[in-house]
């Protein structure tokens, strides 16, 4: 009995050594999440309730939602919301209908295909800020290239001022995200593409399946799970984007390309009212977050074909 009891008692202790270990190896990352990202937000929040004033930084009047109602009353705050919407929905889309046709092209068995993944990665590798620099020179109203081929081809009659234009600088940003962002979506979708078993498009093939039935019924839903993640993430890195149209304009001209995150900027950094730009912040993290948690119930329930 001794002895047993003695085997319990020490399996225990290893049980409980074993234990202390994982909550120290997960410790440090827990303590890192909590400064780096609950802080800030509960920080963020508290803020948004106070008339935050970086002029008088010694006085800080609790005023409630005062700062949340001053913001839906702002029709600049309202045109921003427009413009995020307009850039998010436009930006997600064009990036995962492109990345699924180049999946797909390269996919295939064609000549120069380790190549051109190759050259795919490029324009992801490169970083936003020399990425937006290059197109600026892109977009010059002199010598620019592409006001050179719109004339060349005579789709245009006189070269457009793409940045200096209301009607063209948010297309103009959102070329270049969609250039930046598009040869991720296809990486991505390209794995995919290739976990999918070639007996199925066999066994398609056998039925009379033509390319279109084999791509509706075979493809797409078992593309389904990482088509699924790649659309959120493209949504959640378009809604906090910043770089790409802070340095192509900076919100400009006329706020026509200022999404919320440039919004937040000129709110929090110029005009120095971090109250309602953490407002404004917390409410773009609960857009955020709602839109996750809807997406992510309107995919639960439906069987995975893993």
């Amino acid at each position: 009995m001794r002895t047993g009891e003695m085997k319990v008692g020490s399996k225990r202790n290893f049980l409980r050594r074993v234990n202390w270990i994982g909550y120290g190896l997960v410790a440090p990352m827990v303590i890192v999440t909590i400064l780096v990202i609950i802080v800030p937000i509960l920080r963020t929040v508290w803020m948004s309730f106070f008339d935050y004033y970086l002029a008088r930084p010694d006085s800080h009047p609790f005023i409630g939602f005062e700062n949340y109602g001053k913001l839906f009353a702002d029709t600049v705050f309202k045109g921003s919301v427009r413009v995020t919407i307009i850039y998010i929905l436009v930006t997600v889309i064009l990036r995962f209908v492109l990345g699924i046709g180049i999946a797909l092209l390269l996919n295939e068995n064609i000549p120069g295909k380790g190549l051109a993944r190759s050259i795919l990665v490029i324009p992801w590798a490169v970083p936003e800020v020399v990425a937006c620099l290059i197109f600026i020179q892109m977009f010059d109203f002199n010598y620019g290239i592409f006001n050179y081929w719109l004339t060349q081809i005579g789709i245009v009659d006189q070269p457009l001022k793409w940045l200096a234009d209301m009607r063209l600088a948010l297309p103009a940003a959102i070329i270049v995200n969609v250039w930046k962002g598009t040869p991720w979506a296809a990486i991505m979708l390209l794995a995919g593409l290739q976990s999918i078993p070639l007996e199925l498009y066999e066994a398609a093939m056998i039925d009379g399946a033509n390319a279109w039935q084999k791509f509706k019924n075979v493809t797409l839903p078992l593309l389904k799970p990482i088509s699924s993640s790649v659309f959120l993430l493209l949504v959640i890195w378009t809604i906090k984007d910043f770089g790409i149209v802070y340095v192509l304009n900076k919100g400009g001209p006329a706020r026509a390309t200022e999404v919320l995150t440039i919004f937040i900027y000129h709110k929090g950094f110029e005009g120095l009212r971090m109250g309602v730009a953490s407002a404004a912040g917390v409410i773009l993290l609960l857009a955020s977050m709602l839109f996750t948690i809807f997406y992510l119930k309107a995919l639960e329930g439906e069987e995975s074909v893993w």
